[in-house]
């Protein structure tokens, strides 16, 4: 087992042209979502994006649309195309600026016709990625990815706030011999916190495929003696096999009684497989960036359809009725959603909601002339500059005044990206549409 460094530079990515698109822009007008808390959600999305359901990221549509994390930590990818198809659909809702690092093949040995991936899709807004790299393990990778808050004061001289991020899935089913692989799969990245910094921020999320709180492989995560100590936000639940246990609401696996479409497991809500360790450094609330007491939750479990499907947890369920449908069809798996608290959040969403913004008075969609409107500009010393969805730059001009109109007419079809840029450094941006 080893550590292979596949370093990967900050990249955009970009939105594909298409109904959806035009819809969601004429809807949600340059529009920023506040962001004083970090949402996190860690999803097994089962053998995607192929699987046997016709139609999927439609259908994964509704459940983010309805958790909206800034972090989205996947398991059973299958290929580069399936995370470019969440990043669009992601940016199609609206509410943040996604994108992804480059999709790795698996490195470890795994099993050679069945080998699944594990990646993010995270709001460029909110978080900016340092590297990504793989953890090698003896059945699958444990994909590490370093990110860091986008703290508007970084220009400043701010410390930079790292988060350590590792999405794993470790080895399945019951036996002694996977109980191994699993205690193995998590040694290498116990191993490996011995290289990163002493009291780093890391979240440890995925499918554990974990039986019970006895398992070796639970025992050596929670360890004090790690370099890195995890803590789970249910361990003083207990052991959470069996029908006796008294916080059902936090099993996570399986969301139908009988297997669909061929695919995935069936037995309905029974086990807790799927999970989000935070380490020390997030637990405390003294602690400048932390989790915040009482977020987390198996989305849709209400501890009321034990054995059964998820859609027979529709009575008092915060949850509607067609996102709980929609996790039936999507997954074995329930998605885990929690969040973090840092005074940075509050300066990121300022940034972006705040003092400043660029809104487009007559609407973001144009056929010739488009108008916008600077709020709160101060000196105007800054550019507009407009990108199309390739990242070449077509327009830039220096702002003379906090209204103003683009000549848009020589522009083919399409989206658009506007910013406003001083100092080398980019304030907010917006999307317009260009449609004839």
């Amino acid at each position: 087992m080893g550590f292979v460094k596949i370093g990967r530079p900050f990249q955009e990515t970009h939105l594909i042209c298409s109904m959806k698109i035009i819809l969601a822009l004429v809807l949600a007008i340059s529009g920023f979502q506040s962001q004083a808390q970090l949402r996190l959600l860690s999803y097994n999305l089962l053998n995607f994006p192929t699987g046997n359901l016709a139609g999927r990221v439609d259908t994964l549509a509704h459940i983010i649309d309805y958790t909206r994390p800034h972090l989205l930590m996947i398991q059973e990818l299958e290929n580069a195309e399936g995370l470019e198809s969440i990043t669009d659909m992601m940016n199609d809702l609206g509410y943040g600026d996604f994108t992804h690092p480059d999709f790795i093949p698996q490195q470890s040995p795994g099993s050679p016709s069945n080998l699944l991936q594990q990646s993010i899709v995270y709001d460029a807004e909110v978080l900016r990625l340092k590297s990504s790299s793989v953890v090698l393990t003896d059945y699958r990778d444990i994909n590490e990815f370093v990110m860091y808050l986008n703290d508007p004061q970084l220009a400043n001289g701010s410390d930079t706030t790292f988060i350590y991020v590792y999405v794993t899935h470790l080895k399945s089913s019951t036996g002694s011999d996977n109980e191994q692989a699993r205690l193995s799969m998590v040694n290498a990245l116990i191993n490996h916190f011995n290289d990163i910094p002493s009291n780093s921020h890391v979240i440890f999320a995925g499918d554990f495929n974990l039986y019970s709180n006895t398992e070796p492989a639970y025992v050596a995560m929670m360890s004090p003696d790690n370099a890195i100590i995890l803590k789970d936000v249910y361990e003083s639940y207990g052991d959470w096999p069996g029908a006796s246990f008294a916080h059902k609401e936090i099993l996570t696996q399986c969301t139908r009684t009988s297997v669909i479409f061929n695919d995935g497991a069936g037995g309905g809500i029974d086990d807790r497989f799927d999970f989000i360790l935070f380490s020390e450094s997030l637990m405390s609330s003294d602690s400048p960036l932390h989790y915040i007491d009482g977020s987390f939750r198996s989305i849709g479990n209400t501890g009321n359809c034990y054995n059964m499907n998820i859609t027979d947890c529709d009575v008092a369920n915060p949850v509607p009725t067609d996102v709980l449908q929609s996790m039936y069809y999507m997954s074995d798996h329930i998605p885990q959603y929690c969040e973090l608290q840092s005074d940075i959040l509050d300066r990121i969403s300022k940034n972006t909601l705040g003092h400043f913004r660029i809104t487009f008075p007559h609407g973001n969609m144009t056929s010739d002339l488009l108008h916008y409107s600077m709020h709160d500009i101060g000196q105007l010393s800054g550019d507009i500059v407009v990108y199309d969805l390739e990242g070449r730059e077509l327009m830039r001009s220096s702002v003379m005044n906090a209204n103003g109109q683009i000549d848009c007419s020589q522009w083919t079809s399409g989206i658009y990206h506007m910013t406003y840029e001083t100092a080398g450094r980019q304030i907010d941006h917006a999307k317009f549409l260009i449609q004839r």
